[in-house]
């Protein structure tokens, strides 16, 4: 797919937006959705799923795939604590709580077993001693059936941990809720054939009569490539030259490190029908001096989550350092920043130097293609295969990303944005390339 990265610690970032673009739906009880749990032990804000008997609540991240887009892998990550709390009958363990990329209109109308369609990762502390529905378990289901499992002593015993999933391009599954795991696999091609028109990444949970309480927080599901459109013109030793003809071996300047070669180049087209299918793939169109006098110097088009370096006090205040990459995605309530909605068609170019590096993009410092976990799933086999020929020293599969500039939470960038308007300051000052 393009790409799809949701992040959230559910507190006012000054946008007024809560939910960072997500959805609630389905609520059923008081004190749900985003709230300060009194379990938290905290001051701040988490998602509340369900805090006594008979209450219900989904949180629907808004992917919205379509067509033929899909996620070929991701990651997530989360806190989740589930709590005791008697209720009319039973022991006060919850029924539970899943995490789905699947089909919403699948959903169980007991929530906490997930989509029936698609994949759902069960957490569920109460037994309903129903065949199928263990109590103390972790459970992965393709289209449910149960691809893995682990089975533990007190699912609502651990104070609140982190809680990840993880899916690889080849359809592997992995699970931790703390120190337990659970792991699986997709059945033959049916992670890359089946087709995930109207899909969605989807929370939900529920108990009944058993009461309970559970509630996440600092959520952060990513997917994420990075790509110039054909026709941007990358900074050289010899001059600017379009994206689309650079080859390995050419040299590009940089911010900092001087000329580097390109180690390695990868190009993706998509037409109309495309685009429209699948809307998060279109461009973003940054118009020359949106962001600074002669930033860009032209119109620069680029992919929703390439980063854009941005350079300003402000920066400072809020991140600790002055230069940060911002998301293009990110820009969009400046003047001069848009998506290109009747975009005909894209061709998107994404290459590597040898570590992270911030480039000139029709005079824009922007990054290069950032080589962490997320780029690395969503390339493909082929491509990875060609990347781990080109940078045989690299272990791309146990790699931590090391970016080139400061990459800022995101739930903080919409008040970063908002705090530039509100003051009318550039985002950018004066930029040049290191000597080569």
């Amino acid at each position: 797919m393009g790409t799809f990265t949701y992040k959230n610690s559910f507190d006012d970032d000054g946008d007024g937006d809560n939910l960072n673009g997500a959805s609630e739906f389905g609520t059923s009880g008081t004190g749900l959705g985003v709230f300060n749990s009194p379990n938290s032990g905290d001051g701040d804000n988490e998602f509340v799923f369900y805090s006594g008997a008979g209450e219900e609540n989904k949180l629907d991240l808004n992917a919205n795939l379509t067509g033929t887009d899909r996620v070929n892998s991701f990651t997530a990550e989360m806190t989740l604590d589930f709590t005791t709390r008697p209720g009319p009958w039973g022991d006060g363990e919850s029924d539970g709580l899943t995490f789905n990329l699947g089909d919403p209109s699948s959903l169980s109308s007991i929530e906490e077993r997930g989509v029936s369609t698609g994949l759902a990762i069960r957490l569920a502390p109460f037994s309903w001693g129903t065949t199928g529905y263990a109590g103390n378990v972790i459970e992965i289901r393709w289209n449910n059936t149960i691809i893995g499992s682990t089975t533990v002593s007190d699912l609502s015993s651990p104070a609140a941990s982190t809680f990840s999933v993880s899916v690889d391009t080849s359809g592997n599954v992995s699970v931790s809720f703390g120190s337990e795991t659970a792991s699986g696999s997709i059945p033959g091609t049916e992670w890359t054939s089946t087709s995930q028109d109207g899909w969605d990444f989807l929370i939900a949970g529920r108990t009944g009569a058993n009461a309970g309480e559970a509630y996440i927080d600092d959520i952060d599901v990513t997917a994420n490539t990075v790509c110039f459109a054909a026709g941007t013109l990358i900074d050289t030793p010899i001059g600017p030259v379009p994206v689309e003809t650079l080859r390995p071996a050419d040299m590009v300047l940089t911010a900092d490190n001087g000329s580097q070669p390109i180690r390695w180049i990868n190009t993706r087209k998509f037409c109309k029908a495309q685009l429209e299918a699948a809307t998060n793939l279109k461009p973003v169109i940054i118009r020359a001096n949106a962001l600074g006098k002669g930033y860009p110097a032209s119109d620069l088009t680029v992919s929703r989550q390439h980063r854009i370096m941005v350079r300003s006090r402000i920066a400072e205040r809020m991140f600790g350092c002055p230069e940060v990459l911002v998301p293009a995605v990110k820009l969009l309530d400046l003047p001069g920043v848009f998506v290109d909605a009747e975009a005909d068609g894209v061709t998107y170019v994404h290459f590597l130097c040898d570590n992270h590096e911030v480039v000139f993009a029709n005079g824009q410092p922007s990054e290069t293609l950032l080589l962490g976990d997320q780029a690395c799933e969503t390339l493909g086999a082929d491509a990875l295969e060609e990347i781990r020929a080109i940078f045989p020293d690299i272990d791309i599969s146990d790699r931590l990303p090391i970016s080139a500039k400061a990459i800022p939470d995101r739930a903080r960038l919409g008040q970063f944005v908002a705090r530039h308007r509100k003051n009318k300051k550039p985002f950018l000052s004066a930029v040049e390339p290191e000597p080569a």
